[in-house]
Protein backbone atom coordinates (compact mmCIF):
# COMPACT_ATOMS: atom_id res chain seq x y z
CA UNK A 1 0.00 0.00 0.00
CA UNK A 2 0.90 3.65 -0.87
CA UNK A 3 2.42 5.83 1.80
CA UNK A 4 0.15 8.96 2.46
CA UNK A 5 2.41 11.65 1.12
CA UNK A 6 2.67 8.90 -2.39
CA UNK A 7 0.77 10.42 -5.65
CA UNK A 8 0.95 7.90 -7.86
CA UNK A 9 0.55 7.68 -11.70
CA UNK A 10 0.28 5.75 -14.69
CA UNK A 11 1.76 6.24 -18.55
CA UNK A 12 0.61 4.32 -21.17
CA UNK A 13 -3.44 2.68 -21.46
CA UNK A 14 -3.18 -0.33 -23.46
CA UNK A 15 -3.01 -4.09 -22.58
CA UNK A 16 -0.33 -3.69 -20.14
CA UNK A 17 -1.66 -0.51 -18.76
CA UNK A 18 -4.76 -2.21 -18.03
CA UNK A 19 -3.16 -4.35 -16.05
CA UNK A 20 -1.52 -2.74 -14.23
CA UNK A 21 -4.04 -0.10 -12.98
CA UNK A 22 -6.46 -2.89 -12.02
CA UNK A 23 -3.63 -4.65 -9.80
CA UNK A 24 -2.80 -0.97 -8.13
CA UNK A 25 -4.88 -1.13 -5.24
CA UNK A 26 -4.74 3.18 -4.70
CA UNK A 27 -5.83 6.06 -6.83
CA UNK A 28 -3.61 6.46 -9.98
CA UNK A 29 -3.68 9.53 -12.34
CA UNK A 30 -3.82 8.01 -16.12
CA UNK A 31 -2.04 9.70 -18.91
CA UNK A 32 -1.87 7.87 -22.37
CA UNK A 33 -0.83 9.97 -25.59
CA UNK A 34 -2.10 7.33 -27.61
CA UNK A 35 -5.61 7.46 -26.42
CA UNK A 36 -5.80 11.26 -25.34
CA UNK A 37 -6.34 9.98 -21.72
CA UNK A 38 -5.10 12.37 -19.18
CA UNK A 39 -2.63 15.25 -19.67
CA UNK A 40 1.38 14.89 -19.01
CA UNK A 41 1.45 17.93 -16.04
CA UNK A 42 -1.06 15.51 -13.91
CA UNK A 43 1.79 13.47 -14.44
CA UNK A 44 5.05 15.44 -13.25
CA UNK A 45 2.84 16.26 -10.12
CA UNK A 46 3.21 12.41 -8.95
CA UNK A 47 5.74 10.80 -6.56
CA UNK A 48 5.73 7.33 -7.73
CA UNK A 49 5.18 6.40 -11.66
CA UNK A 50 4.05 3.77 -13.62
CA UNK A 51 5.22 3.09 -17.09
CA UNK A 52 3.63 0.45 -19.66
CA UNK A 53 4.14 2.43 -23.06
CA UNK A 54 5.89 0.63 -25.93
CA UNK A 55 9.32 -0.59 -25.21
CA UNK A 56 11.05 1.59 -28.10
CA UNK A 57 9.72 4.66 -25.63
CA UNK A 58 11.09 3.40 -21.96
CA UNK A 59 14.16 5.05 -22.64
CA UNK A 60 12.88 8.79 -23.24
CA UNK A 61 9.91 8.07 -20.89
CA UNK A 62 11.96 6.99 -17.77
CA UNK A 63 14.70 9.92 -18.43
CA UNK A 64 11.91 12.60 -18.15
CA UNK A 65 10.63 11.40 -15.45
CA UNK A 66 13.74 10.83 -13.19
CA UNK A 67 14.77 13.68 -14.35
CA UNK A 68 12.27 15.22 -12.65
CA UNK A 69 12.88 13.75 -9.38
CA UNK A 70 9.61 11.26 -9.66
CA UNK A 71 10.47 7.20 -9.06
CA UNK A 72 9.54 4.97 -12.17
CA UNK A 73 8.28 1.64 -12.09
CA UNK A 74 9.07 0.31 -15.83
CA UNK A 75 7.52 -2.81 -18.12
CA UNK A 76 10.08 -5.28 -18.89
CA UNK A 77 12.47 -4.10 -20.79
CA UNK A 78 13.87 -1.40 -19.51
CA UNK A 79 15.45 -0.28 -22.40
CA UNK A 80 17.17 -2.33 -25.73
CA UNK A 81 20.97 -0.99 -24.88
CA UNK A 82 22.36 -1.78 -21.49
CA UNK A 83 24.56 1.67 -22.27
CA UNK A 84 21.31 3.65 -21.84
CA UNK A 85 20.19 1.16 -18.96
CA UNK A 86 23.47 2.84 -17.21
CA UNK A 87 22.46 6.30 -17.77
CA UNK A 88 19.30 5.26 -16.26
CA UNK A 89 20.08 4.19 -13.06
CA UNK A 90 23.27 6.59 -12.96
CA UNK A 91 20.31 9.61 -13.07
CA UNK A 92 18.11 7.65 -10.68
CA UNK A 93 21.01 7.72 -8.08
CA UNK A 94 21.41 11.63 -8.49
CA UNK A 95 17.92 12.79 -8.25
CA UNK A 96 17.71 10.36 -5.41
CA UNK A 97 14.83 8.63 -7.02
CA UNK A 98 13.76 4.91 -7.18
CA UNK A 99 14.00 2.83 -10.28
CA UNK A 100 11.80 -0.34 -10.73
CA UNK A 101 11.76 -2.76 -13.95
CA UNK A 102 8.91 -5.58 -12.93
CA UNK A 103 11.05 -8.63 -13.76
CA UNK A 104 7.96 -10.16 -12.87
CA UNK A 105 9.06 -14.12 -12.80
CA UNK A 106 11.33 -13.22 -9.55
CA UNK A 107 8.42 -12.75 -7.70
CA UNK A 108 6.72 -15.96 -8.36
CA UNK A 109 6.65 -18.35 -5.51
CA UNK A 110 7.65 -21.48 -7.78
CA UNK A 111 10.93 -19.71 -9.42
CA UNK A 112 11.62 -18.57 -5.24
CA UNK A 113 11.19 -22.77 -4.54
CA UNK A 114 13.17 -23.49 -7.51
CA UNK A 115 16.04 -21.40 -6.12
CA UNK A 116 15.90 -22.48 -2.41
CA UNK A 117 16.26 -25.88 -4.11
CA UNK A 118 19.27 -24.61 -5.99
CA UNK A 119 21.12 -23.06 -3.11
CA UNK A 120 20.35 -26.03 -0.77
CA UNK A 121 22.11 -28.41 -2.83
CA UNK A 122 18.59 -30.87 -1.67
CA UNK A 123 18.61 -31.88 -5.59
CA UNK A 124 22.53 -31.57 -6.29
CA UNK A 125 23.70 -29.89 -9.04
CA UNK A 126 22.33 -28.45 -12.33
CA UNK A 127 22.93 -30.61 -15.65
CA UNK A 128 20.81 -28.91 -18.13
CA UNK A 129 17.96 -26.15 -18.23
CA UNK A 130 15.32 -26.05 -21.03
CA UNK A 131 13.06 -23.19 -21.02
CA UNK A 132 9.71 -23.08 -23.34
CA UNK A 133 7.62 -19.74 -23.75
CA UNK A 134 5.81 -20.62 -26.82
CA UNK A 135 2.10 -18.59 -27.86
CA UNK A 136 -0.21 -18.12 -30.64
CA UNK A 137 0.60 -14.63 -29.98
CA UNK A 138 -0.17 -12.34 -29.30
CA UNK A 139 2.35 -10.47 -31.18
CA UNK A 140 3.92 -7.41 -30.64
CA UNK A 141 5.22 -4.39 -32.83
CA UNK A 142 7.89 -2.33 -31.21
CA UNK A 143 10.14 -5.10 -29.64
CA UNK A 144 10.96 -8.82 -31.18
CA UNK A 145 9.92 -12.09 -29.41
CA UNK A 146 13.65 -12.24 -27.95
CA UNK A 147 13.42 -8.61 -25.91
CA UNK A 148 9.47 -9.90 -24.77
CA UNK A 149 9.12 -13.40 -24.13
CA UNK A 150 12.69 -14.46 -23.51
CA UNK A 151 13.62 -11.63 -21.60
CA UNK A 152 11.62 -13.25 -18.69
CA UNK A 153 13.57 -16.50 -19.11
CA UNK A 154 16.49 -14.84 -19.18
CA UNK A 155 15.75 -13.07 -15.44
CA UNK A 156 14.47 -15.81 -14.04
CA UNK A 157 18.17 -17.47 -14.78
CA UNK A 158 19.95 -14.52 -13.83
CA UNK A 159 18.13 -13.91 -10.13
CA UNK A 160 18.26 -18.16 -10.05
CA UNK A 161 22.00 -18.68 -10.36
CA UNK A 162 23.67 -14.60 -10.05
CA UNK A 163 26.27 -15.17 -12.77
CA UNK A 164 26.88 -14.17 -15.54
CA UNK A 165 26.74 -17.37 -18.85
CA UNK A 166 30.33 -17.17 -20.27
CA UNK A 167 28.80 -18.22 -23.49
CA UNK A 168 25.71 -16.54 -25.69
CA UNK A 169 24.28 -17.81 -28.64
CA UNK A 170 21.11 -16.25 -30.07
CA UNK A 171 19.02 -17.41 -33.25
CA UNK A 172 15.88 -15.23 -34.46
CA UNK A 173 13.15 -16.28 -37.23
CA UNK A 174 10.70 -14.90 -38.55
CA UNK A 175 7.96 -17.96 -39.18
CA UNK A 176 5.09 -15.43 -40.04
CA UNK A 177 6.28 -13.45 -43.21
CA UNK A 178 4.10 -10.94 -42.12
CA UNK A 179 5.83 -10.33 -38.67
CA UNK A 180 6.61 -6.95 -37.86
CA UNK A 181 9.65 -8.23 -35.56
CA UNK A 182 11.29 -11.53 -35.14
CA UNK A 183 8.62 -13.36 -33.80
CA UNK A 184 10.50 -16.61 -32.48
CA UNK A 185 14.17 -17.09 -31.19
CA UNK A 186 16.30 -19.80 -29.84
CA UNK A 187 18.99 -18.56 -27.08
CA UNK A 188 21.76 -21.65 -25.60
CA UNK A 189 23.51 -19.95 -22.79
CA UNK A 190 26.49 -21.97 -21.35
CA UNK A 191 26.84 -20.95 -17.54
CA UNK A 192 29.89 -22.93 -15.44
CA UNK A 193 28.85 -26.28 -15.49
CA UNK A 194 25.36 -26.26 -17.47
CA UNK A 195 23.74 -25.33 -20.18
CA UNK A 196 20.59 -23.36 -20.57
CA UNK A 197 18.30 -23.83 -23.93
CA UNK A 198 15.38 -21.25 -24.17
CA UNK A 199 12.56 -21.08 -26.84
CA UNK A 200 10.70 -18.21 -27.30
CA UNK A 201 7.82 -17.44 -29.83
CA UNK A 202 3.94 -15.92 -30.18
CA UNK A 203 3.66 -17.99 -33.56
CA UNK A 204 3.67 -21.46 -31.80
CA UNK A 205 0.14 -22.61 -32.57
CA UNK A 206 -0.13 -23.58 -28.95
CA UNK A 207 0.85 -22.45 -25.48
CA UNK A 208 3.69 -24.40 -23.75
CA UNK A 209 5.66 -22.69 -20.69
CA UNK A 210 7.12 -25.57 -19.67
CA UNK A 211 10.69 -24.83 -17.91
CA UNK A 212 12.82 -28.31 -16.85
CA UNK A 213 15.79 -28.27 -14.77
CA UNK A 214 17.51 -31.17 -14.56
CA UNK A 215 19.35 -31.71 -11.38
CA UNK A 216 21.87 -34.35 -10.25
CA UNK A 217 18.85 -36.12 -8.40
CA UNK A 218 16.43 -35.78 -11.15
CA UNK A 219 13.73 -33.49 -12.77
CA UNK A 220 12.03 -30.29 -11.49
CA UNK A 221 9.49 -29.14 -14.26
CA UNK A 222 7.85 -26.44 -13.66
CA UNK A 223 4.71 -25.29 -15.81
CA UNK A 224 4.20 -21.43 -15.55
CA UNK A 225 0.29 -21.67 -17.45
CA UNK A 226 -0.66 -23.98 -13.84
CA UNK A 227 2.73 -22.43 -12.19
CA UNK A 228 2.88 -25.55 -10.78
CA UNK A 229 6.13 -27.88 -10.14
CA UNK A 230 6.86 -31.55 -10.35
CA UNK A 231 9.52 -33.42 -9.13
CA UNK A 232 10.52 -36.67 -11.27
CA UNK A 233 6.82 -36.86 -11.97
CA UNK A 234 5.18 -36.08 -8.39
CA UNK A 235 3.24 -32.88 -7.43
CA UNK A 236 5.49 -30.78 -5.26
CA UNK A 237 3.26 -27.86 -3.01
CA UNK A 238 5.23 -25.10 -2.17
CA UNK A 239 4.07 -21.93 -0.22
CA UNK A 240 2.15 -19.19 -2.26
CA UNK A 241 1.98 -15.31 -1.21
CA UNK A 242 -0.08 -12.51 -3.16
CA UNK A 243 0.10 -12.18 -7.18
CA UNK A 244 3.47 -11.84 -8.53
CA UNK A 245 2.32 -8.47 -9.77
CA UNK A 246 0.60 -7.29 -6.67
CA UNK A 247 4.21 -8.31 -4.99
CA UNK A 248 6.09 -5.76 -7.63
CA UNK A 249 3.66 -2.91 -7.17
CA UNK A 250 3.79 -3.52 -3.82
CA UNK A 251 7.67 -4.03 -3.74
CA UNK A 252 7.93 -0.24 -5.71
CA UNK A 253 5.47 2.00 -3.58
CA UNK A 254 8.07 0.19 -0.64
CA UNK A 255 11.30 1.65 -2.16
CA UNK A 256 12.99 -1.21 -0.89
CA UNK A 257 14.63 -3.35 -3.70
CA UNK A 258 18.30 -3.09 -5.53
CA UNK A 259 17.10 -4.10 -9.62
CA UNK A 260 20.42 -2.44 -11.04
CA UNK A 261 22.57 -5.78 -11.32
CA UNK A 262 19.90 -8.27 -12.39
CA UNK A 263 18.56 -5.29 -14.90
CA UNK A 264 22.25 -4.82 -16.28
CA UNK A 265 23.08 -8.66 -16.74
CA UNK A 266 19.52 -9.55 -18.32
CA UNK A 267 20.08 -6.63 -20.82
CA UNK A 268 23.68 -7.35 -21.87
CA UNK A 269 22.68 -11.14 -22.65
CA UNK A 270 19.86 -9.93 -24.19
CA UNK A 271 21.76 -7.61 -26.58
CA UNK A 272 24.34 -10.05 -27.04
CA UNK A 273 25.46 -10.30 -31.14
CA UNK A 274 22.84 -7.31 -31.70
Amino acid sequence: MKRLEDKLGLIGYGYWGKILHSNIEDDVVIYDPVSSIGHSTEIYNCNKVFVATPATTHFSVVKDLLSRGISVFCEKPLTLHSKECSVLYDLARTNKTNLFVDWIFTFNDAVNFIKRQYQSAEYGGIRNITMNRLNSGPERKDVSAKWDLASHDVSILQYIFEESPIQIDWKTYKRNPNSFVSDTCVGILQYNGFDATLNSSWVYGRKNRECVFEFDAGFLVWDDSTNSLEFNGEKINFPTTDSPLKNCINTFISGEFDQQQLTMSVTEILEHGE
